[in-house]
């Protein structure tokens, strides 16, 4: 490990407030994907009339949708940015390959991943830290609180 700490799958940061840094990246992969359906859509219009877009309304609507989408794409990159210093700020980081020398911690729970300084993990070694946080999380939840009163019967 890093010398300093080892990882623990219980090991929890406070959140900064709002989506995180990775949460907003997983929104710009989704608009990405729209603006590409919506180009391919476009272009096949285009070929089919021959023309232009522009006596078209459905295709004169794809271009605004593209041209939204884009916008839309911008302010969400502006956005990562700055949630990504408010992260760093707060000593965290969500992203996978950002700072080692911050924790990664799991943008859903808040628990360490990845323990600061140490090195960035391969694909499988992420997988199975997320799998362990599960449990962990599982199992805190699923633990019974004992009232002190019987089961009621479900008959």
């Amino acid at each position: 490990m890093n010398g300093d700490k080892e990882w623990s799958p219980r090991e929890r940061r406070l959140l900064v407030r709002g989506r995180s840094a990775f949460a907003l990246l997983g929104w710009i992969v989704w608009g990405v994907g729209i603006g590409l359906v919506l180009l391919v859509i476009l272009v096949g219009g285009m070929l089919v009339r021959g023309a232009g877009y522009g006596g078209s309304w459905f295709l004169t609507a794809i271009v605004i949708a593209i041209l939204l989408d884009a916008a839309f794409l911008n302010w969400l990159a502006i956005w990562v940015q700055v949630k990504k210093r408010r992260e760093f700020r707060a000593g965290y980081t969500t992203l996978m390959n950002e700072k080692p020398e911050l924790d990664q911690v799991d943008p859903d729970s808040g628990h360490v991943i990845r323990v600061a300084g140490e090195p960035f993990l391969v694909r499988e070694e992420h997988l199975r830290r997320i799998r362990l946080i599960r449990e962990v999380i599982g199992s805190t939840r699923s633990d019974p609180v004992d009232s002190g009163e019987p089961p009621e019967d479900r008959r």
